[in-house]
């Protein structure tokens, strides 16, 4: 058998090998997309500050709480010289601030981890309203000063939306129609259900006190609930929505923005009651900023799902978590050959040049604690230092070795740098370059040494189109080796490696042009009529 056999059957058999794998898993041993599919999350850092006078000071507002729709993880409460108290009851999470003689300004900060399951509910169109509740919802049938059950004008609408025959979604359903048929407008102030009746118009409390105020009226239980519309960015906006009783459950409704029995999966419940999201001591100049941002996250089904089932990686992961490693690391040994494979695919199969073989893959793991941008304005600034030293130390005409112990000294001087400044302009993320940085710190070095021959031998020109491709390579390698998914299908999946040495083993065999290379000639092999080449080809 021939070389290039040996490899075919080789390459065939690996491929062979995974994909039995991946289908007795499949469809022998139940693992499921939804199983293992990533999920999306919420984070949410709620910012407050006031300005004490010398007065006793507090600070209330509304923390979330897990149940069935959502589920609250990573809290974190920071707030130096304040006092803390949690109020737990079955309504609400409560979380309250405070300090006796408070002066001078004073900054709170509340962050939470968030997934939301959407929801939606089909109702049954014959179900009629009941004639008894428990009196445990006696409270939700009740006129408030701002549910006004007895005002003429609820009573008339209240009969206008009933169902003649007492049905319950057909009540509901035209209570929402009307609620949802009123023009929205801006949040100002609380809005009572007469106003908003009177007005045809009506912001989100407005219109879900009314439908309330309908509700009650036909003997439906119902009531406001308070939280948060999860768009990523900066907001100081809330919302209200409505649930209902309906067959021994709570169902919800949002009229203004078209929600009937249903939820997306980016609404955040924080309290039921007619409430106020903040309230605090008088005269402190109060201020608040909501920020979120949305990410993906593993399922919190899988590591259920992988230690039920064999032929996966979770007794790694636990063996990982038994002698106190971090399971990131885990998760970003097992995306490294993912990265090579990308610096791989770039180098032998594209034709791009980059400094260091594994460079690219070994920073885009550096740096994932600092996010890409700062990651890669940390590595260039580093090299950059690093290369312009090493020409007065070429002028004094030092040893290369030598040479290299001072650049790796200028390198660890400058990352320690970097992080004094960005604490200094409040760039966090970029104030830890200094310690995510740590690992590739020889490579750095010589990877600098490089780059200084390359301005001497190339020019400017050459070298800052390498370091280019060394910057996009390590993108893309970057980008690879943070996705979720592909961290959950190789724990699921770690047969897939046995695709990775198959590619590698293809690739390691390419004789044919490159991408940049067909890129380069095209007008040859259009002036010749002849077909391009590529791929693989037997010597």
């Amino acid at each position: 058998m021939s070389r290039q056999a040996a490899l075919r059957v080789t390459i065939i058999a690996l491929l062979a090998v995974m994909a039995g794998l991946v289908l007795y898993k499949v469809l022998g041993l139940g693992y499921s997309y939804a199983s293992i599919i990533p999920q999306e999350s919420y984070s949410v850092e709620l910012g407050m500050s006031f300005t004490g006078i010398g007065e006793d000071v507090s600070v209330r507002t509304f923390l979330p709480a897990s149940e069935e729709t959502q589920s609250i993880t990573d809290e974190l409460a920071s707030a130096p010289s304040l006092s803390f108290r949690r109020e737990q009851t079955p309504l609400y999470t409560a979380g309250e601030w405070s300090q006796y003689n408070a002066q001078g300004p004073h900054q709170i900060l509340y962050s939470f981890s968030a997934q939301i399951r959407p929801v939606q509910y089909r109702l049954d169109a014959g179900l009629r309203i009941p004639d008894h509740y428990p009196k445990s919802l006696a409270q939700y049938l009740a006129p408030t000063e701002v549910i006004q059950l007895d005002h003429p004008l609820i009573r008339e609408l209240s009969d206008r939306v009933r169902d003649p025959e007492h049905r319950e979604l057909a009540t509901l359903k035209n209570i929402y129609d009307y609620a949802s048929g009123l023009a929205g407008r801006p949040f100002k102030g609380t809005t009572d259900a007469v106003t908003a009746a009177k007005l045809g118009e009506a912001s989100c409390n407005g219109k879900s006190r009314l439908f309330i105020a309908l509700a009650r009226n036909n003997a439906i239980p119902s009531r406001l609930v308070g939280g948060l519309i999860l768009t990523p960015g900066t907001k100081r906006t809330s919302h209200q929505w409505v649930e209902a009783y309906v067959a021994g459950r709570w169902v919800p409704f949002d009229a203004l923005n078209s929600h009937f029995a249903e939820l997306p999966d980016n609404y955040l419940a924080l309290y039921r009651g007619d409430e106020a999201l903040f309230t605090h001591s008088p005269n402190i100049g109060f201020d608040y900023r909501f920020t979120i941002k949305r990410r993906i996250v593993a399922n919190d089904r899988l590591a259920g799902f992988l230690g039920g089932h064999g032929f996966n990686l979770y007794q790694a992961l636990s063996s990982f978590r038994r002698v106190n490693i971090p399971l990131n690391l885990l998760k970003f040994l097992l995306m490294i050959p993912f990265g090579v494979l990308v610096v791989v695919v770039a180098r032998n199969v594209i034709g791009v040049n980059t400094f260091g073989t594994f460079l690219p893959a070994l920073m885009a793991v550096a740096v994932r604690e600092t996010g890409l941008l700062a990651g890669l304005a940390g590595f260039v600034v580093i090299l950059a230092v690093t290369a312009l030293v090493r020409i007065p130390l070429n002028k004094l005409g030092v040893l290369h070795t030598p040479k290299l112990a001072i650049l790796m000294v200028i390198a660890i001087l400058t990352m320690l740098g970097l992080t004094v400044l960005a604490d200094i302009v409040r760039v966090d993320a970029l104030a830890s370059v200094g310690a995510v940085t740590l690992f590739p710190i020889a490579i750095l070095t010589i990877t600098s040494e490089r780059i200084a021959l390359s301005l001497e031998e190339e020019g400017w020109k050459k070298t800052g189109s390498v370091m280019l491709w060394t910057l996009v390579v390590m993108s893309v390698a970057y980008f690879m080796m943070q996705s979720v998914a592909l961290q959950a299908l190789i724990l699921a999946f770690p047969e897939l490696f046995l695709g990775v040495v198959a590619l590698n083993l293809w690739i390691g065999n390419w004789t044919g042009l490159r991408v940049s290379e067909l890129l380069r000639f095209r007008s040859l092999y259009r002036a010749g009529g002849g077909d391009e080449p590529g791929g693989p080809q037997e010597g």
